[in-house]
This record gives C-alpha cells, structure tokens and sequence, in this order.
C-alpha cells in the first residue's frame, strides 16, 4: 500500500513539474518586436531600445529600423526609445501569456539642446552644465560642403575668425584667431584630435564628429601651458553598437577665380597710357610712335598681340572628393574604418593637389572594468606648384604685358620685338607655372593607443599613449628654358627663374611623443551633489629635423636628379628637442542641479626656458547659476533653461624659439685668415637668461537660454582677454655692433569685446525650419610695450593702439591748380595738380615721416555668419554666410600702382585718372610708381577690406525609404552645393578674403566651387 502511494506521488510529483515546465516554456517563448521610425516615417536604425529596470534586455534597432525582444515572461513592462537628437520616448506594455505583442514607436526629433554632450579638455560635459565658454561644430554643420580643409569647418564660428586667404590645392593657407591677436608672437590656436597635438590640415573633414574650440581660462586652463590662444577639440567619428554600416560619400564639380583685376590687355592703349604717365614726369616716351601705329596696323597676332595673360594661366578647374567608411559594433566592441580620396586641380596652371586619408577607430571592453582601443591616422598629401613657388608666379603673371605673346605660331614661348625698360629679361608666365618640376610630398602617421580601468568607488584611470610622425620632401628641378622674338624667330633670353639649372631636395621631419594619464572620478551624494574630480599627468616631446641638398651644372632638362648635376654643391641639416611636463587637474561640484562649481589647475614645465624660470601656474575658477531651475521660476513654462556663467583663469604661451635663454654660438662664420678663409663661429645675438611665460588673464561673464521648448536659443559673452609679459626682440643701442637684441619679456595686449549667439528651429506639420546668426566684437590694445615703437614698413605697433596699425599719410584729396600745390605744406619738388594731397599734422608746413598717423587696422572689429535650413518631404535647402566689418589693407604695388617697377596697369587708369579735362576722377593723374609722391602709404589707398560672403549655399533631396528598401539601402541622398558664390564688398578688383598684413596681392586666388554629389548609407 504505502509502495503505491509513493509510486503515485512520484509519478504525480513529476507529471506537476512538467506541467510548470511546460507552462513556463510556453511563457518563455513570448516575443516583442516592433519598428521605430521618426515622425516622417523614415525608419532609424541604431537607436537603443531597453526594458527598464532590467540589465540583460538591451538592443538596439537594425538597418531597417526593427527590434526584438524574446522569451519575456507574462509581465508589465516600461520600454525605453533613445537616439541621438531625438526627444527619449517610454512606452507601457503588458505581456500576456499566449500573446506576442508588436510595438510600433515614432520618435520626435529633440530641439531641446540641454542633454546634449559637449567635448572638454580630457572628457565631456553636459552642456547645461558648463561654465566656460564653448563653441561647437557638429559633423551635420559640414556635411557635404566642398571643405577642402578642415579648417574652413570653422568659419563662422562665435568667437573665431578665420581668414581662408586663397584656394592653392595642397596648402591651407587659413588664419584662425580665437579672440582675437593676443601676442606679438604666434597666435595660433592649440589644435588637438582625439586628445592628441595635430595638424587640423591633416584632418579628412569627413571624419569629423565634433569640434569644440575652448575660449576662455575656465574651459582652456587644464591645457594651460599652450592655451592662450584659444583650444581647438576635434572628436572624429567612431563605431556604434548595431549591425555593419557602410557610407559612402562623394561629390564632383568645378572651380572658378573669384577675382582678377580688370588689367590693360589692348597693347596700344598700354603704351600710349605709359607714355602719357612719363610725360607726366617730364620723361622721354617709352613706345614710339612708330611702334604703337605698327600694332594698330599688325595683323599677326604673334607678332602684335594683346595678350590678356590671366585667359592663359587661368582656369577652370575639376574637383572631387570620395569617401568610405565601415563602422558598427557590438555590445563590447565598436569600430569605424574610413578612407578617403581628394583630387584638386588648380585654377592656376601647373598647380594641383592629392590628399589620401586613412584613419581606425576601435574600442573594445575586455572585462566589465578594463578597455582599452586606439585611434589610429594615416594621411598623404601630394601637390604640384609652380617651379619658382606661387607668390613669385602670381607676381610674374601681374607684371607680364600685352605686348608680350605667349607663344610663337611654332610652340615656342614668345616674347616682344620691342625694347622694355623693367622687361629686359621677359619672365613668361606660362614658363614659370609649367616648365620644370616643384613637386612635395608630405606624410603622417599618429598613433594613439589608450587603456581605462575602472578602480573602486567608481574611479576609472586612464592612460594614452600616442606618436604622432610627419615627413615631407620638397623636389625641385630648375630648367633652362627661353623666349623667342615673334618677329626673327631668334631667341632673346632665358626666362629668368630664382635659380640657375638646378636641382634641390629638402627633406623635413618630425616626430611628436605624447603621454598621459587621467583618474576621473563622479558621484551623486545624497540626490544633490553632484561632483566630478579629475587628475592627470602629461609629457610630451617634439623632435624636428631638416636636410637639403642642391647641386648645379645640369647637362640637359631631362636629367633632374641631384647625382647628374656637377657644380656648386650645397648640403645643410640640422635638428631640435623640446619637452613640455605637466600637472593637472579639475574639481566639478553641482548643487541641486542649479549652483555650478568648476576649478582649474595646471602646472607646466618647458624646455624653452631656463631651470629657474622652466616652471608656471595656471589656474581657473568658474561658476554657474541655472536660474530657471529655482522655484520661484518653475510657472515660467516657455523657459527652459536660464543660466548664468562667470568665469576668471590664466592661460600660458611658450612659442618662441629655442635656447633663447643662452647666447648660442653659430656655425658658418668664416673669415680671412691670410689668403685663406678659415672656418669660424660666432654669437649673432645677445639672449636672456630671465625669460618665462607669456600669460594671458581671462575674465568672462556669460549667459545661456533656453525657451519655447528649446526652439529659441541665445547664448551671449563679455570677455576681457589680457596678455602680459610678452616676449619680443628688443633692440640694441648701435654701440653694441650688430649683435642683435635679446628676447624679453616686455609688453601687454588687452582684447575686450562681447559675442553674441541667436538661433531657432521650429517644424510646421512636415516643413521644418532654423535659422541663426552670431556676432562677436573685439577691441584690440597694446597696453605695455617698454616704452618701444615697432615699425614695420607701412605698419606699426605701439602703446595705446591695436597690434600693426597702419601708420601713414592722411590724404586730403587731389591738388587740382598750381595755385595750390603752392599754397599746402611742401610735399617734393615735381609735386603737380592732379597729385595726392597729405595732411599737415605737426603744421611745420613740410610733409615728411612726422606727418605719419594711425589710420586703419588689420585686425577685424567685427565677424559675424549667418545661418538658415529649410527641410520638407525630403527636399532640404540651406545657406551659410560669413562676414567681418571693420578691417582694412593696403595695396603696396603693382597693378593697383600703374607701371610699378616696369609692370601693367588696371582699366580703371584710363577712365578715372585726373586730368585737366577730368579733375573730378577718382585717382590722381596717372605717372609711374617713382615718378611723383603719389605713391608714398596714404589714406589714399588704404581699403575696406570688409565683406559679407555667400560661403555655402546647397540644395538636396533624400529619396523615402520605400523607394530603397529593396535595395537593402538605408539612405540615398543627393545634392548640388556652391561655395563662396556671392560677396557683397567694397574692393572690386581684389578678394577682400587675403591674408590682409601681407600688403600684395601675389597669391594664390580664392575660387568659387560649384559641386554635385551623393551620399549612400548601406
């Protein structure tokens, strides 16, 4: 009996727990899925997906936008949606037994910025909670533009100017100036990718994720020892969790000269124009009669040209850019492998550049505490000018004349039959730009490899280890090419390059090595206190070295390397060492989500200076108050977010040049010893052992908000940005010798001046609309200069005006009797009506350098852009300009001077110079540039250098997924784009966009791009 009973528990027992098994089999094999789209219906993959309340069911949507979830139990859920620029999304459900549930979700795009992640030095921040001032660019802000270089990302920029000044393919040519010049040395930012020291050039633009330019001492402090002129952070793009992507980028278009002076391309009209200006000065003519009536009647236009040379070096040109990049990831492991490609040819002959870049991303989590990854970069540059270098080419153009022919019928290089004074050796521009060979090649690789652990109470350590190595050879082969008379056939003369036949290698490197590590640690305690500390060490070394050789004696132009020359060797080499050591660290302390705490300290050592004065302190404080967050605001409810900043720091700069703390000895002074030279050595300059730090002090008071659901947002600074101690040559009295002066530390510049930030965005059912504008303004001022003046040519920088201020003559306007030239203050002896009158300033009635004054400046008052997208039913158009006020420059020669040094003249001179019959004209009477004191630096020719430019314009459309799905395609977009196609300026002949101190206008043109292209997303 009792067997029995048991035998039926047991079996009883059993056929129970297969029941249960069954039901929770059964329970276990419920599913979620779903499809999360945005609010036009566009399906979007990666977005994160979780149960909440639970650790193990996380994912995230595929390519196409789905998601899934199993083997639920029978319960209530809360389902979780976040994606990046979109608002976080919940959604309730209740699983039941037997029945799968599908749950479809549509994501509304977040204009609310507060959650945001801005990029800081070593980590990031919220943005709502920064109190340092920070511009950012966002990958989506250059998407697609023709940029070139990564530096035209940041034009418009609050707070920035950057001065792209031509359009040569190879070389950046772009100023960037954070808050203006604070230094009579380098101002160049700090620019650091991926936490590493890089060469924003070297940056495919393609890559980029963000960038943010850290602006004042309480956001640059922690990189103290090089952050005086501003931080530039750039975050390139890595892997995210979700399945492969592939995007594929492209675009092809062409480029065009913004602007060529309207120069004299009538041979007649030029000969006659110069004769008249030599008769101006009472000289004898240039051009006969005889010869100007022979080009009147000439048929062969070899013979009697009207050359008009800018037809013939100028060009249209092809442009295109490919890239490629792989990326995606898992839970533990993410990557991103891009590649890309960029042709350019030149607007100018002979001028053309290959970029090729290369760059991986990885990270992968070994264990729940340890990661490690690396960034890893390649990038090759390689580019063609013209033998000679491009300002000497675009000067040779600028004083090439329409007497000259460019070719003879027979292929040959033309040149005149006629005798020309300052052409007696004919530099035929198409030579310079094609013949011979000026080719560099550049290179570099960074390695940057990092490992984070995480310790107890949360602190997680941080190491990185970076190279970063660049190399460049610049191969030159000077020919022997000559001109031709159009007339005989004979030839005249070699074309007069720098260099004899020749050929030259230099051969650059450097090798940067960078380490540091960081221990960062976060809490909240007790709900409210929220503190984030950080502490770090760095050591960075650069290691640079040059070599060049040259050789002459070249028997032909067909053997161009340096073995085949035979005379006149020429080898020199040299390289340098110099270390930075640093201390760091930051304490974030936040209060009830409103009161922001944030301190600074940085302690920096450099090899530059002497052991006495090696070491600096750099500290910064900062605070924040989020008003809108205080109880007696919470009624407000179109405020989203008012917040106070203060901030106070300083900052240091060490760019000066090495061992100026010792007087160094240098090699190569010979001397005669007898009849022989005997190789010597000698002090060139007197240095100073007492030299140290620049330092920059920065005060800012800042205010962010925030309203109407974040479609309204305005950000705005007050800034005083002071330099001290700046280090400068100072001069030697005479009785020294010619022993040059040390570096000291003698002066201070201040920079005060405000920026302002307005932006909204907004969506009308499907049509969805933003616009922006910014603002800044600065005030520049040399404090404290020692009591010295610094004169440079037409500039000069003194105490109580801005750095390199025009110091010239005032020009009151055109004499127009004898009557009057007799009654003004005595200018020269062959002053005339029709010539420039100056001011008396000192009324000792002489015009000579004491009647100089400060007029003008190089720095500008004011930049500002503008911003607008318009986005429906796939169609989306947007606009970018960028502008700056309040600038001047000076055309310092030909052709805005007619007939200087032998050179052309513009249009302008025929129709608007003063004579008898015309003393209404703009320009004084026309004579060449040493014949009259017309050309002495004046008012008279200083420019407003303002403008406002159509930077970018682009119109494009994405094709709806429905059409693409098939295809297993993610997205298909195309576009069409131009690039600087209107400028609203004074200056007409000459782009107002050029580097502005240089006081020439040999350069490399600025150019318009109008371009074409697609983006595909696998």
């Amino acid at each position: 009996m009792m067997k029995t009973l048991l035998k039926q528990f047991i079996k009883s027992g059993i056929m129970l727990f297969l029941c249960f098994y069954m039901t929770g089999a059964y329970a276990q094999r419920i599913a979620v899925t779903g499809k999360v789209t945005d609010e036009q219906g566009i399906t979007l993959p990666g977005v994160g997906v979780k149960l909440e309340g639970t650790t193990t069911h996380t994912t995230v949507t595929d390519g196409n936008g789905n998601y899934s979830f199993t083997n639920l139990p029978a319960d209530s859920y809360s389902l979780s949606f976040t994606y990046i620029g979109f608002a976080k999304t919940m959604q309730q459900l209740t699983v039941r037994d037997g029945e799968n549930s599908v749950i479809n979700v549509s994501l509304k795009e977040e204009s609310n910025t507060l959650n945001e992640v801005v990029v800081v030095g070593y980590g990031t921040q919220k943005k709502v909670n920064l109190t340092g001032s920070i511009s950012t660019v966002n990958a989506e802000d250059i998407e697609n533009r023709p940029v070139t270089s990564s530096s035209q990302a940041l034009q418009g920029v609050q707070g920035l100017y950057v001065n792209q000044a031509g359009g040569q393919p190879g070389r950046d040519n772009a100023t960037i100036r954070v808050r203006g010049i604070g230094t009579l040395n380098n101002n160049n930012p700090l620019v650091l990718v991926d936490g590493i020291e890089y060469a924003l050039s070297d940056v495919n633009p393609n890559d980029i994720e963000t960038i943010s330019v850290l602006k004042d001492a309480a956001s640059a402090a922690i990189y103290g020892n090089r952050a005086a002129n501003g931080v530039v952070l750039v975050t390139t793009k890595s892997g995210k969790q979700g399945r492969s992507k592939i995007d594929y980028n492209t675009y092809i278009g062409s480029q065009q000269v913004t602007y060529l002076p309207n120069l004299i391309t009538n041979s007649v009209q030029y000969m006659e124009l110069k004769n008249k200006a030599l008769a101006n000065e009472s000289r004898l003519p240039e051009y006969s009669q005889t010869a100007i009536d022979e080009f009147k009647t000439g048929a062969d236009a070899s013979i009697y040209p009207n050359t008009n040379w800018f037809d013939h070096v100028y060009k249209d040109a092809l442009i295109q850019q490919h890239n490629l990049r792989l990326s995606g990831g898992s839970e533990k492991n993410t990557y991103s492998l891009s590649m890309g490609y960029l042709d350019q040819d030149g607007v100018l002959i002979g001028s053309d550049a290959k970029k090729y870049s290369l760059r991986l991303n990885i990270k992968s989590s070994l264990t729940e505490k340890l990661s490690v990854g690396a960034n890893l970069s390649g990038f090759y540059n390689d580019f063609n000018e013209g033998v000679d270098g491009t300002d000497r080419l675009t000067h040779m153009i600028l004083r090439a004349l329409p007497i000259h022919s460019a070719y003879l019928p027979d292929g040959r290089y033309g040149s005149t039959f006629l005798v020309t004074p300052g052409h007696n050796v004919f530099r035929n521009p198409i030579a310079i730009a094609t013949e011979g060979d000026n080719n560099t090649k550049s290179q570099n690789y960074l390695a940057n490899v990092f490992l984070e652990y995480k310790l107890p109470f949360d602190i997680r350590y941080k190491i990185n280890g970076a190279i970063n190595k660049d190399d460049a050879l610049a191969s030159r082969f000077v020919p022997d090419v000559f001109v031709y008379n159009p007339k005989t056939g004979v030839q005249q003369s070699r074309v007069a390059f720098l260099n004899p036949r020749s050929a030259q290698r230099i051969n650059t490197s450097s090798t940067d090595l960078t380490f540091f590590n960081t221990l960062n640690w976060e809490d909240t305690l007790a709900e409210k206190h929220n503190i984030t500390a950080l502490v770090g060490f760095s050591r960075e070394a650069f290691n640079d070295s040059d070599f060049i050789a040259y050789r002459e004696g070249f028997a032909s132009n067909d053997l161009t390397e340096i073995d085949a020359g035979s005379i006149n060797p020429r080898v020199s080499g040299t390289s340098t060492r110099s270390t930075l050591m640093s201390y760091f660290g930051r304490l974030n302390y936040v209060l009830n989500n409103r009161y922001l705490f944030e301190a600074n300290l940085r302690y920096d050592g450099s090899s530059r200076f002497a052991k006495d004065n090696r070491w600096g302190f750099f500290p910064s404080v900062s605070a924040g108050w989020r008003m809108s967050e205080e109880p007696f605001m919470q009624n407000i409810k179109w405020l989203d977010n008012l917040k106070l900043r203060a901030s106070w720091g300083q900052l240091g700069n060490q760019q000066i040049g090495l061992f100026r703390y010792v007087n160094t000895i240098n090699l190569g002074q010979d001397y005669s010893f007898g009849k022989d030279i005997a190789s010597g050595a000698a002090v060139l300059a007197s240095n100073d052992p007492n030299i140290t730090w620049e330092t920059t002090t920065i005060s800012n008071l800042g205010i962010d908000a925030d309203i109407f659901a974040g479609k309204l947002n305005f950000t705005g600074d007050v800034f005083i940005k002071r330099t001290d101690d700046i280090l400068r040559a100072v001069r030697l009295p005479s009785q020294v010798g010619s022993l040059n002066g040390p570096i000291q530390n003698i002066g201070s510049v201040e920079n005060r001046g405000y920026e302002l930030g307005l932006s909204y965005r907004d969506q009308i059912n499907k049509f969805k609309y933003n616009v922006g504008f910014s603002l800044t303004k600065i005030r520049n001022e040399v404090v404290e200069l020692n009591r010295q003046t610094i004169f440079n040519g037409r500039f000069i920088t003194q105490e109580g005006s801005p750095i390199e201020a025009y110091y010239i003559y005032e020009a009151e306007g055109i004499f127009q009797s004898l009557e009057e030239v007799k009654n003004h203050a005595f200018q020269t002896n062959n002053t005339a009506p029709g010539d420039i009158k100056y001011k008396d300033v000192d009324g000792n009635n002489i015009i000579n350098g004491d009647d100089r004054q400060i007029r003008g400046g190089t720095i500008p008052e004011y930049t500002y852009s503008m911003n607008f997208g318009f986005n429906y039913s796939g169609f989306d158009i947007g606009g970018f300009f960028q502008g700056v006020q309040n600038i001047d420059t000076y055309p310092a020669e030909h052709p805005a001077f007619p007939f200087y040094n032998g050179a052309g003249a513009t249009k302008t001179w025929l129709t608007n110079s003063w004579t008898p019959e015309n003393m209404s004209a703009g320009l004084p009477r026309v004579t060449t540039s040493v014949g009259t004191p017309n050309y002495s630096n004046s008012t008279f020719w200083l420019k407003d250098a303002s403008y406002l430019r159509l930077k970018n314009l682009q119109l494009g459309y994405t094709f709806p997924k429905e059409w693409i799905n098939r295809a297993k395609i993610d997205q298909v977009r195309v576009f069409v784009n131009a690039q600087n196609l209107l400028t609203f300026s004074k200056m007409k002949d000459f782009d107002p966009e050029k580097d502005i101190t240089k006081g020439t206008y040999y350069e490399y043109p600025s150019t318009k791009m109008f371009t074409a292209g697609l983006n595909f997303t696998f």
